[in-house]
């Protein structure tokens, strides 16, 4: 018993420091300078992006929301490295920035985007919308997304080619995703 005291007392064996100090560069844990790139490709969470091969369809990729930056935050940041070589993209234009911090009422995320998003037109538009829903439903209890332009209420379009003002949902971009899920078999005839 005492030996299970001493460990679980011991912690990891970090100690406090006795006053405040610098942290040397390999101590640092994020550093945003120069043109943004996308984070390390791990943890729970999952960013949309553009994935490799002629079909353009969506494919989600791990991240994890660290040094204060959100998913959606991260989301905006695009593909990292990596995932540029292996030719993953983002339609969503650079530059384009949360104006507001991210906020959530019941199963809504209401955002608040620069301008650069508004500036895509037709399948861009429609993709890098679905790029915004797919991150934002990953988020726990988040079903739909009331997304704003410098506060100011557009209409979206979805993928059948209708347009709203309201919340956009993953129903509204079908088949803009690529998905681990087989194919349905056909109903039989007669049925």
């Amino acid at each position: 018993m005492a030996c299970a005291v001493a460990l679980v007392g011991t912690g990891c064996g970090i100690s406090p420091d006795a006053e405040p100090r610098d942290l040397a560069e390999d101590e640092r844990i994020i550093a945003v300078a120069g043109v943004p790139v996308g984070a390390d490709a791990e943890g729970a969470d999952r960013i949309y992006l553009v994935g490799p091969g002629e079909d353009g369809l969506l494919r989600s990729v791990p991240r994890e929301a660290v040094a204060g930056l959100t998913l959606m935050e991260i989301l905006l940041l695009g593909p990292n490295e990596a995932e540029i070589e292996t030719q993953f993209s983002t339609v969503i234009p650079s530059g384009t920035r949360l104006l507001q911090p991210a906020r959530s009422r019941g199963s809504f995320l209401f955002l608040d985007v620069s301008s650069e998003i508004s500036e895509l037109t037709g399948d861009s538009l429609v993709q890098a919308l679905a790029q915004v829903v797919y991150t934002a439903t990953e988020l726990d209890g988040i079903e739909a997304v009331q997304l704003t332009v410098d506060g100011e209420s557009l209409s979206w379009p979805k993928a059948n080619g209708e347009t709203t003002t309201g919340a956009l949902r993953t129903y509204d971009y079908p088949g803009l995703v690529r998905t681990a899920q087989p194919d349905y078999p056909g109903l039989p005839s007669g049925v």
